[in-house]
Order: structure tokens, then C-alpha cells, then sequence
């Protein structure tokens, strides 16, 4: 068989060769015009067979109309292409590409709560002494131990000090002086009454009765700075504590020397019947935050919440985390919440409030702004700059940038945006 269909026994006949010939050249214009979409892809397949119609007569002809055929062809390709390419860059993806994502609604929803954050346990300091040795001396004596529940002026620790021996000297001798002085004032008095002394001795009298009283008294407040009673025949200074509490933490031991400059103190003592929760507040949450607000405060230990307010707001940004702390005071009547636990901090929300939400992993960030996948309803991905608020149990409110019913891609958002920056 010849290329065309024609039987190689016919070769020779003129007429049944033109017949052959008209059949193969018509055979082949069909194919040609049936798929002219594909030519220009085709061409390269076609070629063989047009090189060796070109040895024929009316081989001029017949690829003249195939030219014309692959020109009429090529708008159209050119059109699909171009339609394929904006496509693309118009946030499309292929099927197998959105087989890997998953799309939320945008929701409002009832807020009960605003944001759960991390926090530590700490002493309530305005519950706490730490407690150093006013006088400079030697620990002789222990009186409490680590634990220990002490009430307002128990004795801790005793120290032997040569300033409680100069105390009591410096208060017995303004005490005399004290004595004379009043004495020789009203003398003085009198003698001034009978015209027999001169009126600047009599003032002289006057002013050192003041001195002396003067000093005396500042001997009488040192006795009791030191908690000593007057004329008591003792060199020891008792440390008491100034409130009741607890004994959390003790560094004094027999022997040791202290001082009013003691890097540590000897004793620290708390009230732990309420305690302080210390929060790191991203400064994009601070609008939710108010003094006096109600907070929840949750702990590994138990499985109970313990219920708080927020007592104090920071002024200041930390500058390397973009925060501001956050100081809460939270009862503890029954001394469950121990000073350095972990907490779990929830912001309670005012009631009636309602929150625009979308899933937390549908947010893309660059560090300063975020952003999410939206699908249009011509299922294309348009990627959108929002701002954002709380976060709370895997949700994130949504302040601007989104309308409620709109879908946005809740996971996959980093794989969908990075295959539409690739397309």
C-alpha cells in the first residue's frame, strides 16, 4: 500500500493513480479542517507526509489551505492560553491544589470570653514583707521555720546587737539630762519671777531644757523602733513580723551576721489568702482590657477556676516581645495558689457581646500584618490584609477586612499562598 490507501498494483494506471491521488488529497483536507484547533500542534506529525505530497502537482495548493487553516487556528490558541494564564494570576488553582484546602465561614458569635493567655503566680506585695535586720548583729536564735503561719508581731529571729546596749545607754542619759534640764528651767523660772537673774541666762535655761527634751525623745523613739522597753537590761534585737502570714522563704542562720544592708533579707513573710497573676498582653489586645475587669484563672494543679479582676494595666511596651504586663488579683482563701505556678488567664467578656470570628490558622503574618484567603464566588482566592483582636479556644476576632458569610481558607492558607505567588 502507497501512503493515501492506493493498492500498489494500480501504481502504473494513470486514471486509477489521479483517482488515488484526488482521495488522498481530500482524505487529508478533512482531517485538516476536523481538527483545526490542534493543527499547529500537529504540524510536526503531518510533516513526512506533506514533504512527500510536495512532489505532486497540486502540493502548492494543499499546503496553501493547510497554512490558512493553522492561521485561523492560532487566535484561537492564543485566546486559550491567555485565558489559562489569567486564570492564575487571578487566584486559581487546580482541583488537586484545592483538594488540600479547607474553607470557614466568617461567624459572629457570642463572646464569653476575650483571650486566653499565659501567666505566672507571684506574691501579692502589698501583702509581703521581706524583712532585714534594722541594726547591724549576730543571728543567736531561730524562732520560725519555712511554713510556718505566723500572726502580726510574733518574733522570728533574735539577734544579738551592741546597738541595743547603746540604745538603752543613749536613753538613760537623755533621760537624766532630760531631768536636770527641766530642773534648772524651772529654777530659772523662779529666780527670773524675783528680778535675780539676767534675763539671758534665764532664756540660756530655757533652750537647753528644750535640747534635752528633745533628745530624749529621740532616745525613747529608738527604744521603740527596736521594740525595747525602757531601763530593759538586754543586748537582743527580736525581727517580728509586721503582718500575718505565712512563712515563705527564710535565709537567717545561727551565727550569721546581718545588717540593714543585707543583700537578702532574713525572713520574707506573705499573706497568701490572695495572691497576684502577672500577665505579657500582646499590645494588639490592649483595647480589651480594663481595670476591674473579670478574669478566670486556671491552673494544672486543680481542676477548678479561680475567679479574679484585672487590678493594673502597664504604660510601657516591652520592646522585644511587643508587650505590656498585666497585674491581677485573684482571692485565696484556701491557699491552693502557690507563688511561681503556671496559670492560664481568661478575660471575661462584658455580657451581650458578640464577636466576628474566623479559625486562628486562617491568618497568614509577615510579622507586622495579617492577612487571610478569601474565595470569591467565582471560586477564585483573593488574598486580603485584616486586623484582628481577641483570640480565644482556636478563634480570632476579625475587627476589619472581612463581611460575615464570606469564605476564607481555615487550612492550607500557607500552601494555597504560596502555590498562587508560584502560578
Amino acid at each position: 500500500m502507497r501512503p493515501g490507501g492506493c493498492p500498489s498494483s494500480h501504481v502504473g494506471s494513470g486514471e486509477r493513480s489521479g483517482g488515488c491521488e484526488r482521495g488522498a488529497r481530500s482524505s487529508l483536507l478533512r482531517r485538516a479542517f476536523r481538527h483545526a484547533s490542534s493543527v499547529v500542534a500537529a504540524l510536526p506529525a503531518l510533516a513526512p507526509r506533506l514533504v512527500r505530497l510536495a512532489r505532486h502537482d497540486y502540493s502548492a495548493s494543499l499546503l496553501g489551505c493547510i497554512v490558512l487553516v493553522a492561521l485561523a487556528a492560532l487566535p484561537a490558541c492564543r485566546r486559550e492560553a491567555t485565558v489559562e494564564t489569567a486564570g492564575a494570576a487571578e487566584g486559581r488553582l487546580s482541583p488537586a491544589q484545592l483538594s488540600f484546602l479547607k474553607f470557614s465561614p466568617v461567624a459572629e458569635v457570642d463572646a464569653t470570653s476575650l483571650a486566653d493567655l499565659n501567666g505566672t503566680i507571684e506574691f501579692d506585695e502589698e501583702r509581703t514583707a521581706r524583712l532585714a535586720a534594722p541594726v547591724p548583729g549576730r543571728v543567736v536564735q531561730l524562732l520560725v521555720q519555712v511554713g510556718d503561719r505566723v500572726e502580726a508581731d510574733q518574733p522570728l529571729v533574735a539577734l544579738e546587737s551592741p546597738e541595743v546596749k547603746a540604745a538603752q545607754a543613749d536613753y538613760v542619759r537623755a533621760d537624766a539630762d532630760s531631768r536636770l534640764a527641766r530642773k534648772a528651767a524651772e529654777r530659772a523660772t523662779r529666780l527670773r519671777a524675783a528680778q535675780a537673774i539676767a534675763e539671758k541666762d534665764y532664756f540660756q535655761a530655757e533652750e537647753d531644757a528644750q535640747k534635752a527634751g528633745a533628745e530624749f525623745e529621740r532616745a525613747r523613739a529608738q527604744l521603740e523602733r527596736l521594740r525595747i522597753a525602757p531601763g530593759e537590761p538586754t543586748s537582743r534585737y527580736l525581727l517580728r513580723a509586721p503582718l500575718a502570714g505565712t512563712v515563705v522563704e527564710r535565709k537567717a542562720l545561727v551565727g550569721m551576721e546581718a545588717s540593714a544592708e543585707s543583700a537578702e533579707p532574713l525572713v520574707v513573710v506573705s499573706d497568701l489568702s490572695r495572691v497576684r497573676v502577672v500577665l505579657r498582653v500582646p499590645e494588639r489586645q490592649l483595647p480589651l482590657l480594663q481595670p476591674g475587669q473579670a478574669v478566670a484563672v486556671r491552673v494544672d494543679a486543680y481542676p477548678q477556676e479561680f475567679p479574679g479582676t484585672v487590678a493594673a494595666v502597664g504604660d510601657v511596651i516591652e520592646d522585644a516581645t511587643r508587650t505590656v504586663p498585666v497585674r491581677c488579683g485573684v482571692p485565696n482563701p484556701d491557699r491552693l495558689l502557690k507563688p511561681a505556678m503556671f496559670a492560664r488567664v481568661t478575660l471575661k467578656a462584658p455580657p451581650g457581646l458578640r464577636l466576628t470570628v474566623v479559625p486562628s490558622h486562617a491568618l497568614l503574618s509577615d510579622g507586622q500584618h495579617f492577612r487571610v484567603l478569601v474565595r470569591g464566588a467565582d471560586g477564585r482566592l483573593e488574598s486580603r490584609p485584616v486586623e484582628v483582636g481577641a483570640q480565644v479556644d482556636g478563634l480570632v476576632q476579625v475587627l476589619s477586612g472581612l463581611r460575615l458569610g464570606e469564605e476564607v481558607v481555615s487550612e492550607g492558607a500557607l500552601f494555597a499562598a504560596q502555590q498562587l505567588a508560584s502560578s
